[in-house]
């Protein structure tokens, strides 16, 4: 008669692999990646239709020339 401890039981062969790191938090990574990218683009987004000079916000710093318009520069087409 043979007995086995249980420590000389592979877990692969009742259980199947280990996930490595990516499969086990990938859900994790795509959301936060996905958070990062959202925020980066609602920062761009605030440059871009700002009117001012200077724009800081926090480690980013934007100076920049502001195209002024006079109401005789402006046409407005009436699609009718």
């Amino acid at each position: 008669m043979i007995s086995c401890p249980v420590e000389c039981i592979n877990p692969d062969k009742i259980c199947g692999p280990q996930p490595d790191f990516l499969d086990k938090h990938g859900t994790f990574i795509l959301t936060f990646v996905g958070a990062i990218s959202a925020c980066s683009g609602i920062v761009l987004t605030y440059f871009l239709k700002s009117r001012c000079k200077r724009v800081k916000c926090g480690c980013i710093e934007l100076d920049r020339n502001v195209v002024n318009l006079e109401a005789s520069q402006i046409e407005i087409q009436n699609p009718n």
